[in-house]
């Protein structure tokens, strides 16, 4: 990966993931599906977004 791919995971991603997982556990009711859903979104778009840069600075 590059450097701004690293600059987007450490000062962007990070942040807003605990953000949402601060969110999702404000719930009074406790309900985790939320906190699995989120999980789930999060390494789907880890692998998207890993395999899109590989693509791009792969030699041609």
């Amino acid at each position: 990966m590059n450097a701004m791919s690293f600059f987007f995971f450490g000062l962007m991603l990070i942040p807003f993931v605990l953000f949402l997982i601060w969110l999702v556990r404000q719930d009074k009711n406790k309900n985790y599906i939320g906190l699995v859903v989120l999980a789930i979104a999060i390494i789907i778009a880890a692998y998207v977004a890993i395999n899109v840069d590989l693509k791009f600075m792969s030699p041609q």
